[in-house]
């Protein structure tokens, strides 16, 4: 529920200087706090108030109050939407029982002093627990109890005043946890019927697949009694529009979608949820002893899923693990970009332009030997796919292709087996969707966004089989000083490397070391492609692979899905595509001609390059 809040107020929070504010933050909320001034009470007291960052961004501490007996928070607020108010003024206050009259009339001259002005031409509410303390100095500046219930047994403690009674209106919920206290929602009037508001979030739209062992099953029967020689053509573009179109209908056949809304909470479980309902029904039939039993279940459950949590934790085994846990139960909090945002604008911009379509390479050129792959090599192809459950360009995920690799193996082997003879890959395979994801702040408001390219299934597979006859011609051309894209290299070897180096040309006398950190702006995409041809054809690639690897990157058409929305398709010839299986290998091979000289060291991680320079005179700009 707490989610659907513009503002959250507690009282006795008991928080003190040593509790910092992450230990006690919501998602999407930022806490303001007036702790209880240590003078005679070590524990005890407080206020503290949350502001949902999507109601109001623009909050303000105006009045901040404490002694020993109460304390007082005052937030201005102006939230998006806001047409009668100038501001909106949310005040928490807590008194305590043995709050005296002298306390009591300090609080309410300087609470007066600064509210005759401020609440003028504002909205006020003030809430908190009184504990039956005088409120006539609320009633004086136009205030009105909207509370007409007991929120402690039969006491009427808590309350909530308000400049404007026709505004809100308020509701009775259960205590949280084992409070004494009930909960009192403030619903906007005009929204009071449906409990709803403006600056309610929308949880989450999750699009999901059934993957049961029987939808699976039922699939791979399915494939079985296939017979493949009927849906076969002349034509390959022909061969893969119907077999691509076969296999997505029996995908959606067998394994249905399911559309529903996700929420983020840290820890739950359908126990919990459970546990949660009957409470509050209990609560609504006045049944205490059963809401006490039900919160010390809750309690129970919220520890044993801490537990699984924390073995969850323990148990990872490396950091993408770890950091998916923890996105998990935190929630998707990747930022959100510009609104304004034009989709296909966006799409142009991931294109770079090049006058140079594409050169034909592969008209000069012969196939020497056609590699053939047998079912076996396909299969691991397949096992080896990530098991992802996103949608490529043609809707059908890795996942189910990986779940069904024992049937279909053959099919595509003889598909990929005529792509690779005929040196053509079908047009609908190389389409790429491309999906933005946020990256650090830039001045371009597109440049904020990277690339990355979703491919077909099919593709993969096809770019994991050339992968065997590609690599060893590249290795034997592979830069030692690109440390990015190989087995067992990271960060840290290319800066011992680094550092050796200037160590090195320091000791052998230069007075100086210079280094300059350099990074290729759009490196993928910018990749002129028939260069990199001619460089497979320069270290003698086998005239097959390179004829494919012409159709690969020609004619290729690429759209982008941004928050919902799909641009139109366009045209690409410049580059290879960032998230593909072979764009790293190729990207490395392209930058193999940039050695390390005698004096100076290149050193390459990525898109990123560091020169060292030993010199001997005197340092001078580059």
């Amino acid at each position: 529920m707490y989610r659907n809040c513009g503002v959250i107020t507690i009282q006795e929070s008991w928080l003190t200087d040593l509790q910092d504010d992450c230990l006690v933050s919501l998602r999407d909320f930022n806490i303001y706090r007036q702790d209880r001034s240590n003078n005679k009470k070590t524990c005890g007291g407080g206020v503290a108030t949350f502001v949902n960052v999507n109601w109001c961004r623009s909050t303000f501490a105006c009045f901040k109050f404490s002694n020993d007996f109460i304390d007082c928070l005052t937030l201005r607020c102006r939230p998006k939407y806001l047409n009668k108010y100038k501001y909106i003024y949310v005040t928490n206050i807590y008194m305590t029982p043995d709050c005296i009259s002298s306390a009591l009339s300090v609080f309410t001259d300087k609470f007066t002093e600064f509210a005759v002005t401020a609440f003028s031409d504002s909205l006020s509410i003030v809430c908190g627990d009184f504990n039956s303390c005088d409120c006539s100095f609320l009633t004086s500046l136009g205030h009105l109890n909207v509370v007409d219930f007991p929120t402690r047994l039969n006491s009427h403690l808590d309350l909530v005043f308000i400049n404007d009674v026709g505004a809100y209106v308020t509701r009775k919920r259960a205590p949280l946890s084992s409070s004494d206290h009930c909960i009192i929602r403030v619903l906007p009037k005009v929204y009071g019927k449906h409990g709803k508001s403006t600056h309610i979030l929308h949880n989450k739209k999750v699009i999901y697949m059934s993957y049961s062992e029987e939808n699976l099953q039922n699939l791979k029967n399915m494939f079985r009694t296939t017979n493949w020689e009927v849906l076969t053509d002349d034509s390959i573009e022909n061969t893969t529009d119907v077999i691509t179109s076969y296999l997505k209908f029996c995908f959606d056949i067998c394994c249905p979608t399911e559309t529903f809304f996700l929420s983020f909470d840290r820890l739950t479980s359908p126990q919990l949820k459970r546990l949660r309902r009957v409470k509050k029904r209990m609560y609504k039939e006045k049944n205490t002893i059963e809401v006490r039993k039900l919160n010390d279940q809750i309690n129970q459950e919220i520890r044993r899923l801490n537990c699984v949590f924390t073995q969850k934790l323990l148990s990872c085994r490396s950091s993408p693990s770890m950091w998916k846990l923890f996105k998990e139960i935190t929630g998707d909090r990747q930022t959100r970009s510009d609104n304004q945002l034009n989709v296909c604008d966006l799409n142009k911009s991931f294109i770079q332009q090049s006058s140079d379509i594409m050169l034909p390479i592969s008209k000069g050129l012969k196939n020497n030997c056609v590699p053939s792959f047998t079912e076996n090599d396909v299969w691991k192809c397949l096992q080896s796919l990530n098991s992802s459950q996103c949608l490529g360009p043609d809707g059908i995920p890795n996942l189910l292709f990986k779940k069904c690799a024992d049937v279909l193996c053959y099919p595509l082997m003889n598909i990929f087996n005529r792509s690779f003879s005929t040196n053509v890959l079908p047009k609908m395979w190389r389409k790429i969707k491309v999906i933005p994801i946020p990256k650090k702040a830039s001045g371009d408001k597109n440049a904020k966004l990277r690339p990355i390219a979703i491919t077909s299934p099919f593709l993969k597979i096809m770019e994991k089989l050339l992968i065997q006859p590609l690599q060893p011609v590249i290795k034997e051309h592979c830069d030692p000083y690109q440390f990015a894209y190989k087995c067992k290299r990271s960060t840290l070897d290319a800066v011992a490397v680094l550092h050796h180096n200037i160590v090195f040309g320091l000791e052998k006398g230069k007075k100086y070391v210079r280094c300059a950190f350099l990074n290729f702006t759009s490196a993928f995409d910018s990749i002129p492609r028939h260069l990199l041809l001619n460089k497979l054809i320069s270290v003698d690639t086998d005239s097959c692979i390179t004829n494919w690897l012409c159709s690969y990157l020609s004619g290729r058409e690429q759209y982008t899905v941004f928050e919902g929305k799909c641009s139109t398709s366009l045209l690409s010839t410049v580059g290879v595509p960032q998230g593909a299986v072979l764009s790293p290998l190729l990207f490395s091979f392209f930058l193999h001609d940039l050695p390390s000289s005698t004096e100076n060291t290149f050193v390459k991680y990525a898109d990123d390059l560091t020169v060292c320079m030993p010199i001997s005179t005197s340092l001078h700009p580059i």
